[in-house]
C-alpha cells in the first residue's frame, strides 16, 4: 500500500473515532495556512518527538467603549471549564496528530520517551492558576485572560522567547529527530464596544456573542541542525468553532448620569458553557488542523 494511500485511510479512520455524532467537520481555509522554514523544514528527519500541546481558551476579559463623555465598560466571565475537561481536550488533540503521523510511517516519539533526559526533566513547568488548576496568559492586544492547557502538569514547560520547541533542540540533535509542538489558540465569548456620536448625542454600548473563534494555531518544530520550521494558521473569524459555546448572562449593571456633563455604564457578564458544544468545537478544529499538518509533513518528504 503506498505511503499516500495508507495516509487518506488514517486521516479518516482516526477522524472518525475522535468525533461525536453531533460534530461538524471543519474546513480549514489553506489562504490562511502559511509555512515557513528556517534552517530545514518539517522533512529533514522522519522521526519526531511530540513533548505537548499547548491549548489556550479565553476565560476572562474587559472591554471599553467610548465616545466622547460617554464610557460604557463591561467584564465576562467563563463559567464550566475544569482541569480534567481541558486537559482530556489537549490530550486528544495530542494522541491524535501522533496516531495521525505514526499512521503516515512515521517514528514519533511523546514525552514518556524523552522524561528522562536531563534537558526535559529538569526544565521548568509553569504554574497553575488556583482558580482554575492550570497556567493562565494573556494576549490579543486586549485584556483577556487564557487557560493553558497542556495534556498533563508534567508537560505544561516553561516557553523561552525562541518558542515553545527550541529549548529541545540538543535533544533533536542527540536523537536525530524533529521536535514539534502544535498551540491552537480559541476566544469564547465575544465581547465588543460599540459607540455612536451625533450633533445631539453620543452612546456608548457593549455588544456580546455567545460563539468561539478559532484564534489561530502553530506548530513549530526544531531540527537536528537548529533549524525552526513552522506552520501557522491565522484566524478563521467567519468560520466559527462553534456558532454558540453557551449561554451569556448579565450579572451585574452599574450607571451613572449627569445630564450634559457624562455618562459611564459598567456590567459583568457570564458565560455559562455548553459543555458539549465547546469540546465539539476545539476538536473539530484540532483535528482538521492535524490533517492539515500531517499532510504537510507528506508533501515535503516526497
Amino acid at each position: 500500500m503506498s505511503r499516500g494511500l495508507w495516509l487518506v485511510l488514517v486521516l479518516s479512520a482516526t477522524s472518525v473515532v475522535a468525533q461525536s455524532p453531533a460534530m461538524k467537520p471543519f474546513e480549514v481555509n489553506m489562504d490562511r495556512v502559511k509555512v515557513s522554514a528556517f534552517g530545514g523544514n518539517f522533512a529533514t528527519t522522519t522521526t519526531y518527538l511530540v513533548p505537548t500541546v499547548n491549548l489556550q481558551v479565553s476565560v476572562q476579559g474587559s472591554v471599553w467603549a467610548k465616545s466622547n463623555r460617554t464610557k460604557a465598560h463591561a467584564k465576562y466571565f467563563v463559567e464550566g471549564t475544569s482541569k480534567a475537561m481541558l486537559q482530556g481536550l489537549a490530550k486528544k488533540l495530542q494522541d491524535d496528530f501522533v496516531t495521525k503521523l505514526r499512521g503516515a510511517g512515521y517514528t514519533v516519539l511523546t514525552y514518556d520517551d524523552v522524561k528522562g533526559e536531563p534537558d526535559v526533566a529538569s526544565h521548568g513547568r509553569n504554574t497553575a492558576d488556583t482558580r482554575y488548576g492550570v497556567p493562565t496568559t494573556g494576549g490579543l492586544g486586549m485584556p483577556v485572560t487564557f487557560v493553558l492547557a497542556n495534556p498533563s502538569d508534567e508537560q505544561s514547560f516553561t516557553s523561552p522567547v525562541q518558542g515553545p520547541a527550541w529549548w529541545l533542540r540538543d535533544v533533536a540533535k542527540a536523537k536525530n529527530l524533529t521536535v514539534i509542538v502544535p498551540e491552537l489558540t480559541f476566544s469564547t465569548p465575544q465581547m465588543f464596544g460599540q459607540s455612536a456620536s451625533t450633533e445631539h448625542m453620543d452612546s456608548a454600548g457593549i455588544a456580546t456573542d455567545p460563539s468561539m473563534i478559532f484564534e489561530g494555531a502553530k506548530f513549530i518544530g526544531v531540527n537536528p541542525k537548529g533549524g525552526g520550521p513552522a506552520m501557522q494558521i491565522q484566524q478563521h473569524g467567519k468560520r466559527k468553532a462553534a456558532e454558540s459555546a453557551g449561554t451569556i448572562v448579565r450579572v451585574s449593571e452599574d450607571k451613572t448620569h449627569v445630564a450634559h456633563v457624562f455618562e459611564t455604564s459598567s456590567e459583568d457578564y457570564v458565560m455559562n458553557l455548553d459543555e458539549a458544544a465547546f469540546t465539539d468545537g476545539i476538536l473539530r478544529v484540532g483535528l482538521a488542523v492535524n490533517d492539515v499538518m500531517v499532510k504537510e509533513i507528506v508533501k515535503e518528504h516526497h
